[in-house]
């Protein structure tokens, strides 16, 4: 008998504000509501926001308003944080797993693992690499990582050279390690990208929902307000990736 394939749905970057203003002139509960509700992102196993839930200073009307939406969903969801949310606001309503401070942890399904880690400080903790190195091993079968910040850099000039994760060497020592960890989940760059290391792990980048930054520029620069985000389908000896815009 086949294994399942599990498809999960990445909505990343959504920076959703205080209220129903527009925020840098774009409509962004507008663009999370397109992504949350279209075809695509039927039939989901799993539902994961990758960070920046709220725009700029976790205001908590934005993390109201996506906890009162993802209400209705009727899939799994999975939440890590960005470098605009804070834990201790968005804890207020959601439901997350935090140690010292840091919101990671390990979600099975299907028998199989996905690890979430926390980067939303611009580097992610020793402890957490450490916590990685303890159970990523235990895990027999492939294992995937979600994570806000790339853990390299993307060829993205904006973005590469003001905002990159701090510590990504540290980073990708860690996960280079593990014989069972070929494919890491981002957002936080504003634009779709897939990078492939020497060692073969593969970081794939997804867009934002709220707008697209200009990769081939070194200042910032609105490349388009349509919001994007990702389907995966994961299966016992595949992983495949469709952007959607």
């Amino acid at each position: 008998m086949a294994s399942k394939v599990i498809k999960i749905g990445q909505i990343s970057d959504l920076h959703i504000g205080e209220d129903e203003n527009l925020v840098q002139g774009i409509d962004v509960r507008a663009n999370f509501m397109k992504a949350l509700n279209d075809s695509s992102m039927q039939d989901l196993d799993l539902l994961v926001l990758s960070g920046d839930l709220a725009n700029e200073d976790a205001e908590p009307g934005a993390y109201k308003y996506v906890a009162d939406s993802i209400k209705v969903c009727k899939t799994p969801v999975c939440i890590i944080p960005g470098n605009h949310d804070r834990i201790e606001v968005m804890q207020k309503f959601f439901d997350l797993e935090v140690h010292n401070g840091k919101c990671y942890y390990r979600y099975d399904i299907a028998g199989r693992s996905i690890f979430f880690i926390d980067s939303a400080c611009g580097e992610v903790s020793r402890d957490q690499l450490d916590w990685l190195e303890t159970e990523v091993p235990k895990v027999k079968g492939e294992v995937l990582l979600f994570m806000h910040h790339p853990p390299a850099f993307c060829n993205h000039r904006f973005m590469d050279l003001r905002f990159h994760l701090r510590n990504m060497l540290e980073v990708r020592e860690t996960l280079e390690k593990f014989d069972n960890l070929h494919h890491v989940f981002c957002g936080h760059y504003h634009s779709e990208f897939e990078v492939t290391t020497n060692t073969g792990l593969n970081i794939h980048v997804a867009p934002a929902t709220q707008m697209q930054i200009d990769p081939n520029t070194p200042y910032f620069n609105l490349k388009s307000s349509a919001p994007g985000w990702v389907t995966i389908n994961w299966g016992e000896d595949f992983v495949e990736t469709e952007v959607q815009f």
